[in-house]
């Protein structure tokens, strides 16, 4: 789809269809690139040497069902270095109490299940994609914590707001630059006792994510931004692997860890 159709398609369909579509695209290109770099078949070669259980990181023995594992950048799942950066943080998040977690942008099920299998949670899992939905299903039930997991298509600000004021609640996003519509005024104010996991995304033209969310959550949480270090492969990736030992990012790509204040 060229820009200026999809111009007109955003323009012209549902919210909830065009940002369906366009996940279903991103999926089915980023499946596409996968098997062009090799990624594919290395991650093929691995599962046949390793098996489909995580090795190391904060979910080690989570098993993983094994087109789930191919159709994405399966290496850094396995051997425990996908977002590494991140990694102190969610053994924190794992030692703390909450209401709930929402996993905004769960994809195959990577932090709802291994959070379900950590805390013993329940966990809110929203995707639009609906093949990852599938396979966050999947994952559920062959880690038995399908009982943990609610599985949905859409999140927005009302929704998050219902399952979040007046409890503390664990927050995790990656929806690819809708957090700024999501974590809106009304929403943030929902937020008050909650901890988030934010990853940022620039999609618009002179929005800058981490100055937008920082400046809304200002009065009632302190931010730790944590950023993506391609070069830190950790201690676990064999030789072999060592190309495909991180996920593939934009340079420099930023989280944001916010918790509230006294």
């Amino acid at each position: 789809m060229n820009r200026y159709a999809k111009q007109i398609a955003e323009i012209l369909l549902p919210k909830k269809v065009f940002t369906t579509i366009q996940s279903i695209r991103s999926r089915n290109y980023q499946m596409r690139l996968h098997k062009e770099w090799g990624v594919y078949e290395a991650t093929k070669e691995m599962i046949d040497r390793y098996g489909l259980t995580v090795l190391y990181g904060p979910f080690r023995g989570m098993r993983y069902p094994k087109s789930s594992l191919l159709h994405r950048d399966g290496i850094p799942i396995l051997f425990g270095t996908y977002e590494l950066e991140l990694h102190p943080i969610i053994e924190e998040v794992a030692s703390n109490r909450y209401a709930c977690i929402v996993d905004i942008g769960s994809a195959e099920g990577y932090y709802a299940v291994g959070l379900a299998l950590r805390t013993k949670t329940k966990v809110y899992a929203f995707d639009c994609e609906p093949r990852e939905r599938r396979y966050l299903r999947q994952m559920a039930r062959l880690n038995a914590v399908s009982d943990l997991i609610q599985a949905e298509a859409w999140c927005n600000p009302g929704v998050l707001s219902n399952l979040a004021t007046g409890r503390r609640c664990l927050i995790i996003s990656d929806c690819e630059g809708y957090e700024i519509d999501l974590f809106s005024e009304v929403s943030t104010q929902a937020l008050k006792t909650s901890d988030l996991i934010i990853e940022l995304h620039d999609s618009r033209p002179g929005m800058n994510a981490y100055e937008k969310l920082s400046q809304r959550f200002q009065g009632s949480h302190k931010s730790r931004v944590v950023t993506f270090d391609e070069s830190n492969l950790g201690p676990g990736v064999p030789e072999k692997w060592k190309r495909f030992g991180r996920e593939f990012r934009t340079p420099r790509q930023q989280w944001l860890y916010l918790n509230p204040l006294p």
